[in-house]
Parts: structure tokens; C-alpha cells; sequence
């Protein structure tokens, strides 16, 4: 901490560097800051509010300029007012507003004459520090300016953060299936740095050249413990999962998403015959439908005990021909799936309130748990016994 103000009203909210290198503070410089919720009529803050009449104060932003003393500021910039030849120069200023404003008018002004200095910056062979080289190589993206001679150059920088930026770059000719870019690229899946490592990692990834995918398996093998690679690996196989599967069961961990889909088979061949394939029922009012009933997606017990031991009597209100059968001679994993198919496709708004397809799925566990507590047999249950037993 390095400032602080006796008015009262002082409130920072941000702070940034300006085209003159020093440090510029927004302040809000407001009587009230909090949420209405907090300041209403009764409460303690409304009484100290009232007090000091400070709910009239507001309209009054400022901006500071913290100058040191020791400090003599930067000239004031005119980037609107040079032609693009004249900006890459700034690409190497050692603030990073001249470096970011530049690189931003320098695309905007879509000049491609600037591009023989911006390939000298980027590839060393005009003097500048890396962060000059970095924002020269980005600069050439934005043009759409790069090309293979600089990206083999910037893939073998000094600096770690113009390899990671080469790698990110030449994605370009890796989706294209580039024997020879993606070549270069694996080789720095031994580089000394993580950064780069990891961005090796997900330039690859998930690309489906052999060549790629082996790359990727060997940076993997080499760095078991490393939890970047870990997660980036994880991420990948997610954006996978929901090429394959769709969004919404694409984002399932593997084993859930299996109990799932085996659940949706059994569904179709077994349940949707009174149930309805869309889990609305049928014509005939066979059994109830599924869709959105508290009684499957309330709780998972309450759902595991219906298909463990069965179901009769009426249901809300209703009585249908048949009572539910008991599946109890099925498999733990079997009910889990069905469950998990059902709580999954038919989702709806609980009691409690939960809504969601991530809180669909029933685990196998579960399963074992309420078919212990009955080890003897059992009658099917009525919703009023369920609601007694389950339901506080």
C-alpha cells in the first residue's frame, strides 16, 4: 500500500499506465457503494447513510495522475496522426501502452509495406528485446502477414514466450496437416520450459495427424506429474466428448456419460412402452409420465426404491391399470443406468428447487446402499409411504 486520501469519498476502483508512464487512478468517489439490499430502510448502514447525508453524494468521478517526484514524464503520443511506418518503432517502447496502441493501429491501418520491418523485428535481425519481437511476430498475425520462414526463426527464439506465441501462431498450418510445421513444433515437446511444453500440448492435441497424436502421447508419458499437462489433456478430451456426444452429455465424465447412454438403451426396449419414448406417457394412460416428476428427479433414493421394489397405488391422485414392477433382480449397474437415463433425458425443476442434467446421474453405490437396507423382501411402496420415509 502506497496511498491513501482523507476524504471520505475516496474510492479506487482501478488503476493503469499511461502513454506518459505514469499511474493513472479511477475513482469512483461516491457516498454509497453498496448493493441496495444492504442499505435498505431499518438497517445499520441506511441509519449511519442518513446520518452523514452521504446518499447525495454520487456524479463525481475522477481520475488521478500519481507523478514521482523523481520521475519526468513521457511525451504525449500521436499515433492517429503517422503513417504505419512510423509506428513499428513503437512496438519496442518500453511501455506497454505504446507497445499495445501501436500494434493495434498498425492493424487497423492494414498497411502491408510495414511488413519487411515488422518480419526484421520479429525474426532478431533488427535489434529489439523480446517484448518488441513478440508484439512484432503478433503483429504479422493480425496482418495476416505470416508465413513459415519466420514462424521456423520465432520457433527457435531465446525467449520462451516467442516460442509459445511460434507454436500458438503456426496452428494455421497444423490444422492443415503440415507434416514438416507439425514436425517442428513436437521437437519443443522436450523444450526446457512449461509454458511452451503445455503449448505444445494444446496446439496438438487435438489435432488427428498420427504423427500428432504420438507427439502429444510421448509429452504426456515424459510428464506424468505435471498438472497443466494434466488438465490441458483433460480439456481436450471434454471438447471431444462434446464433438461426439453434444454439449450437454459431452460434458459427463466418461463414466457417467456410459451409464447414460446404456441406461437409454434399456429405456427404449423396456420402459418406453408404457412410459413413452419422450417420457410423456401414453394415449392410454398405461403408467405416468416421467418427465419432469418430482418423484423421479426429487431424490435419488426415492427414484432407487421405485425401480428396486416397485410401485402401486395411486400417484397423485391418479390411478393407473398396472402397478410398477420391482427390478430388483437386475444388477446394481443395470438400475444405476436406467435411473441415470431417466433423471438425465427427463430432467426437470425438483421440489428443492435443483435443476440440471449434472446431478442426474445415480451411481451403482447407491444402488448397493438402499438394496442393503432391504435385505429381506418387501412390497412395493406407495408414494405415501415414500413421502413418509424419505421426505422431512
Amino acid at each position: 500500500e502506497f496511498i491513501a486520501s482523507t476524504d471520505f469519498f475516496f474510492r479506487p476502483v482501478n488503476t493503469y499506465t499511461g502513454p506518459d508512464g505514469l499511474l493513472y487512478i479511477i475513482d469512483m468517489n461516491r457516498g454509497i457503494i453498496q448493493e441496495s439490499n444492504w442499505t435498505r430502510k431499518g438497517t445499520f448502514l441506511r441509519g449511519k447513510i442518513d446520518y452523514f447525508n452521504i446518499a447525495n453524494v454520487n456524479q463525481r468521478g475522477r481520475i488521478w495522475r500519481l507523478v514521482h517526484d523523481d520521475f519526468t514524464p513521457g511525451p504525449k503520443p500521436h499515433m492517429l496522426d503517422v503513417p504505419a511506418a512510423d509506428l513499428v518503432q513503437y512496438l519496442d517502447h518500453p511501455n506497454g501502452w505504446w507497445r499495445d496502441n501501436a500494434q493495434k493501429q498498425l492493424i487497423l491501418l492494414d498497411d502491408k509495406a510495414v511488413v519487411p520491418a515488422l518480419q526484421d523485428m520479429a525474426t532478431g535481425r533488427k535489434n529489439a528485446s523480446a517484448l518488441g519481437r513478440l508484439h512484432a511476430l503478433w503483429t504479422l498475425e493480425g496482418l495476416n502477414a505470416i508465413d513459415k520462414p519466420v514462424l521456423l526463426t520465432a520457433l527457435s527464439d531465446a525467449d520462451p514466450q516467442m516460442r509459445k506465441a511460434a507454436i500458438w501462431i503456426s496452428e494455421r498450418y497444423l490444422h492443415q496437416q503440415d507434416t514438416g510445421m507439425i514436425t517442428r513444433v513436437g521437437q519443443l515437446a522436450n523444450d526446457a520450459n512449461y509454458d511452451v511444453k503445455t503449448q505444445v500440448l494444446l496446439s496438438l492435441g487435438a489435432n488427428k495427424h498420427p504423427l500428432a497424436q504420438q507427439i502429444t502421447q510421448e509429452l504426456l508419458a515424459k510428464n506424468p506429474d505435471n498438472e497443466m499437462l494434466k488438465r490441458v489433456r483433460f480439456s481436450l478430451d471434454r471438447n471431444e466428448d462434446a464433438k461426439k456426444y453434444g454439449m450437454k452429455l459431452g460434458s459427463f465424465p466418461a463414466p457417467e456419460r456410459k451409464l447414460i447412454l446404456a441406461g437409454s438403451e434399456i429405456y427404449k426396449g423396456m420402459c418406453s412402452p408404457c412410459h413413452g419414448s419422450d417420457g410423456m406417457g401414453l394415449p392410454t394412460n398405461a403408467a405416468p409420465a416421467l418427465k419432469g416428476a418430482k418423484h423421479v428427479n426429487h431424490d435419488r433414493d426415492f427414484a432407487i426404491r421405485i425401480l428396486l421394489h416397485g410401485l402401486k397405488g395411486p400417484i397423485e391422485g391418479k390411478t393407473y391399470p398396472s402397478e410398477m414392477a420391482s427390478m430388483k433382480d437386475n444388477s446394481d449397474e443395470w438400475i444405476a443406468s436406467v435411473l441415470s437415463y431417466i433423471r438425465y433425458e427427463f430432467v426437470g425443476t425438483s421440489a428443492r428447487g435443483v435443476k440440471g442434467r449434472q446431478s442426474a446421474v445415480v451411481q451403482p453405490e447407491e444402488v448397493r446402499k438402499v438394496r442393503e437396507a432391504y435385505t429381506s423382501a418387501r412390497e412395493a411402496w406407495t408414494i405415501d409411504e415414500l413421502e413418509k420415509n424419505i421426505l422431512k
